[in-house]
């Protein structure tokens, strides 16, 4: 399964060595991250990033991208130049 990942404060996921929260880190995942799971449960999922295997919490991981307030505004900027663009043509 295709996850992302989808921390609260917009921070780094810890891959961990075992399912555990007092296991050790391996590699710290970056927010937005796109990662192929293995297993799945409730709390922990498996999967790798940058060649080492590991664990995540599941709750910090999405099934889809999440858009953030300046992922918006970046969008809406986009459109505004675009529609500018497009009114001086047709004028």
């Amino acid at each position: 399964m295709t996850a992302y990942v989808n921390t609260d404060n917009k921070g780094k996921l810890n891959l961990r060595e075992k399912p555990d929260t007092h296991s050790k880190i391996l590699v710290q995942i970056p927010y937005k991250a796109t990662l192929e799971t293995t297993y799945v449960d409730d709390t922990w999922c498996k999967t790798s990033y940058e060649g080492k295997e590991g664990y995540v919490m599941t709750k910090f991981l999405s099934n889809g991208k999440s858009i953030t307030k300046n992922d918006l505004q970046e969008i809406y900027n986009s459109l505004k130049v675009t529609l500018a663009t497009i009114e001086k043509v047709l004028s």
